[in-house]
């Protein structure tokens, strides 16, 4: 990768554009974290092909959009990754990083993990787990689980956490943050997945192919976790 970023230096504040060559995969989510904590918060990142050569890329896609990215880029996929719990060890079929930039957090790191839970409200589900991610899973951020009808709809649903500023969940008769309302599709928990002890508790509803919702969700929801 190429990465590029500019500052002001020396007696009579020129700029400088400083360029590091061939950052590995690992290394890119520690190293713009401590550029945005130096303040820089948009620096350009290239990607390169497999021979080594620049791939074409939109500068501009590269800035920061909104309150929520458009931008979001697939930027690596791992094999083997897995995530302890404190009951039990995910193992993920399917481990997808993902890349974009937001005004308040610079460039960001999520990934999606995709397994089978057994016996999950009544039967075998699938998940897929968000995490903050440089690379292998870190931070989980939002679980989002098969509804019953998933065969028919591919569709996953995720609970809608901060309603304290911190894990409570929202009940149907909670207002929810304006982006929810704005942004996604919400329905109740025990409305998609009927069995004795579900939540009556709001969340997000997304298809398995529609990682953008998935994505955003999950910053919003490590935003509010942030604010605790």
């Amino acid at each position: 990768m190429f990465f590029y970023v500019s500052t002001l230096e020396g007696l009579h504040m020129c700029p400088f554009s400083v360029t590091l060559q061939n950052v590995p995969d690992r290394e890119l989510g520690p190293l713009l974290t401590q550029l945005s904590h130096a303040g820089f918060d948009s620096p350009v990142i290239r990607v390169l092909g497999a021979d080594g050569a620049l791939e074409p890329s939109d500068a501009a896609s590269r800035r920061p959009t909104g309150t929520l990215p458009e931008d979001w880029r697939l930027v690596g996929e791992r094999e083997g990754e897995s995530y302890g719990w404190p009951n039990g060890r995910d193992r993920y079929s399917s481990y997808r990083v993902f890349m974009a930039t937001t005004r308040a957090e610079g460039a960001v790191q999520i990934g999606l993990g995709e397994t089978i839970r057994e016996n999950k409200w009544g039967r075998d589900r699938k998940y897929v787990v968000a995490f903050l991610s440089s690379g292998s899973p870190q931070q989980p951020l939002a679980d989002f689980v098969a509804a019953d009808d998933y065969e028919q709809t591919r569709e996953l649903v995720a609970v809608i956490r901060g309603s304290d500023g911190g894990r409570r969940m929202y009940s149907a008769g909670d207002t929810l943050p304006a982006l929810y309302t704005e942004r996604f599709r919400t329905q109740i928990y025990n409305e998609r997945v009927v069995f004795p002890g579900a939540w009556n508790k709001v969340v997000v509803v997304a298809r398995e192919d529609d990682e953008q919702t998935m994505l955003n969700h999950a910053l919003i929801q490590s935003r509010r976790r942030d604010r605790r």
